[in-house]
């Protein structure tokens, strides 16, 4: 019999993970910590539940009622967390793919992940304690970028802060004086969105790197600092190659997804971070012929994996709602936007929300986008 698979699904991450299995004949049970999470409107889960709240006591709950054997997939940094931090309630009666504690709590904190991964692969100047202005500035070059250690750590209320001058790095350390201890600080490696790229792929028990998938990052949302909204699949053997490394110096097993910047001075790739999970693209990889999410199953059933699967290049990703308002907002014109769609049009597409086997998840998007642009409009309106 199938074994019963639970997806702990966040946003996109679990609809691509849900897609994945489907595509393999399994139909999980997923658990949202939200009602208005888009994996509600798919017709693909067996069963869905919504957590009572955002809370370790509420999932502990759930997941005391699934059955004995059942294998479990986080797609969050506070799922992954969750199932580390609840080794010894849950290991002996559930499957899932878990790091060491240290090795997970470490990807999960960017202040001690940088200081590893400096010995494997180039890094972007780093610092991982935030003490004054002028100590900043005397070790890193401007524009720096401030970013939250940790999903634990988020007290700057958006993903990231840009710094582009003295007078914004004084004002940031006023300001956030008291909340230091729990960000860090990077100089930002030059080059256009285009410059970046992810390689998102899967360690066995012997961690040694069996598949990978890799991409260009055409388009960021928000625009230069965010996450992809429009892409290439395109097969990069020395982004493969960084990856191998650093997964074997970890010891990691299991889906992983790594981000690097490609600096256009002397062309070396810079590492930005690791996810130690199945990444907001991860139906990409399946579509393009390298199924992670499907891996975790296998791995976890003891399976045999494939070796070095073959990726389909040239095919464009696209988040379109959130990439078409970013480039707005970032001061594209909507003739150049659509221009630049025009250029793509003949390639096949992946959208991250609509397949026409599971339509609804993109019809709730699209509503909840109309209805933003109607509540900012009025706001406009009423000033």
């Amino acid at each position: 019999m199938t074994p019963s698979v639970v997806v702990l699904s966040a946003g996109p991450n679990g609809l691509g993970v849900t897609r994945s299995l489907y595509l393999k004949g399994i139909k999980p049970w997923v658990i949202t910590t939200s009602s208005l999470d888009v994996i509600n409107y798919s017709r693909l889960p067996e069963r869905k539940t919504v957590l009572d709240a955002n809370s370790e006591a509420s999932l502990l709950a759930v997941l005391s009622d699934v059955a004995f054997g059942t294998i479990v997939i986080p797609t969050s940094d506070w799922f992954v967390s969750f199932l580390s931090e609840h080794t010894s309630q849950l290991k002996p009666r559930l499957l899932y793919l878990e790091a060491p504690a240290q090795i997970t709590e470490m990807l999960i904190d960017k202040a001690w992940e940088t200081q590893f991964i400096a010995s494997y692969c180039a890094l972007p100047k780093t610092v991982q304690v935030l003490q004054d202005a002028s100590s900043l500035l005397a070790c890193l070059t401007l524009p720096i970028i401030i970013k939250p250690r940790s999903h634990k750590h988020m007290v700057l209320g958006s993903k990231n802060r840009i710094l582009t001058s003295v007078t914004q790095v004084k004002t940031f350390f006023s300001q956030y004086k008291l909340q230091l201890q729990h960000l860090i600080a990077q100089e930002i490696v030059p080059g256009d969105d285009s410059c970046q790229w992810v390689c998102n792929c899967f360690f066995d028990q012997n961690n040694e790197l069996v598949q990978a998938f890799t991409f260009n990052r055409l388009r960021l949302s928000p625009s230069h600092f965010g996450v992809t909204s429009y892409a290439r699949s395109q097969q990069n053997e020395e982004v493969v190659q960084l990856c191998r490394t650093i997964g074997k110096a970890l010891g990691y097993v299991g889906p992983a997804m790594l981000e690097f910047k490609r600096d256009p001075r002397d062309g070396e790739y810079y590492y930005i971070e690791l996810n130690p999970r199945l990444g907001m693209c991860n139906y990409f990889d399946t579509y393009c012929g390298i199924n992670n999410a499907f891996a975790s199953y296998q791995l976890l059933q003891g399976e045999t994996l494939p070796v070095n699967p073959k990726m389909q290049s040239n095919v464009i990703f696209v988040s379109l709602y959130e990439d078409f308002f970013s480039r707005r907002k970032d001061g594209e014109s909507v003739m150049e936007i659509l221009r630049d769609y025009c250029r793509n049009a003949r390639q096949k597409h992946v959208f991250i929300y609509f397949v026409w086997w599971d339509p609804l998840p993109a019809m709730y998007m699209l509503l909840q986008q109309v209805k933003q642009m109607g509540k900012a409009l009025l706001s406009r309106l009423k000033q």
